[in-house]
C-alpha cells in the first residue's frame, strides 16, 4: 500500500494524548481513527438519503413478524447475558 506524510492541525491536549501513544503505532492509531470516522460519515448519509423511505417489507420476511421470531438471529452471547 501507498503511503503518503499529511500534515494536520490539532487541539494540544489531544496532541499531549497522543504523545502517551507509543512512536511506532501513532500512524496506526490515526489510520484507524481516520478510517471509523469516515466510515460512520457514509453510513450516515446513506441513512439520511434512505429516509422516509419503507426497507422492511413483511412480505419478504414473514419468518420474522414477532420480536420472538428474531432471537435466533442474535448472538449467543447477547441471548444468554439479556
Amino acid at each position: 500500500m501507498a503511503v503518503e506524510k499529511v500534515t494536520f492541525t490539532l487541539p494540544k491536549e489531544l496532541v499531549r494524548r497522543l504523545e502517551k501513544v507509543p512512536a511506532g503505532k501513532r500512524s496506526m492509531l490515526v489510520k484507524k481513527a481516520v478510517e471509523r470516522e469516515l466510515d460512520r460519515e457514509v453510513a450516515v448519509a446513506a441513512l439520511k438519503r434512505m429516509k422516509g423511505k419503507t426497507i422492511w417489507k413483511e412480505k419478504y420476511h414473514p419468518n420474522l413478524l414477532r420480536a420472538k421470531d428474531f432471537a435466533s438471529f442474535r448472538p449467543l452471547k447477547s441471548r444468554l447475558t439479556g
